[in-house]
């Protein structure tokens, strides 16, 4: 067991840089969620007032009111632009952590798989050289018992 002490270190080391990139991509998820949140109330703003804005244009609106719908569906446009901005930056940095835990897992799962091989060829190992010691118990017994 003391053969894989070494790589038993190594695979801590992989598996808690593994988990925090776990913990990041959350964290990330959750950015990007309420990005999309904010996004979504927006738009159903946007659609809200600019309802109201036809509805009261329809009865007929003067000149200050249609420039100050103009001006505020101009600046919930802004917002709704910076916002799709925000969001965009926020997937892309969200695909960049899910890839770098991918990348992480794999890792650890490679890891994993000859931590499992090394301690089954040491099993292995171990079993054979019992048995050959019995063995040579059993031949070195039958030997004494011939003479």
């Amino acid at each position: 067991m003391s053969r894989n002490k070494p790589l038993l270190t190594v695979a801590k080391i992989a598996t808690d840089r593994e988990r925090n990139a776990a913990r990041e991509m959350s964290h990330s998820q959750t950015e990007l969620d309420i990005h999309m949140a904010r996004l979504n109330e927006l738009n159903d703003y946007r659609q809200q007032y600019l309802q109201q804005f036809q509805a009261a244009s329809k009865k007929g609106l003067g000149v200050v009111q249609l420039q100050e719908y103009q001006i505020f569906l101009g600046r919930l446009d802004e917002a709704i632009d910076q916002q799709q901005k925000l969001l965009e930056a926020s997937r892309i940095s969200h695909e960049e952590r899910q890839q770098l835990w991918l990348s992480l897992r794999g890792k650890v799962k490679a890891l994993d798989k000859v931590i499992h091989q090394r301690q089954q060829q040491q099993l292995a190992d171990q079993r054979r050289r019992e048995q050959n010691e019995s063995d040579d118990q059993s031949c070195s017994l039958a030997h004494w018992r011939m003479l």
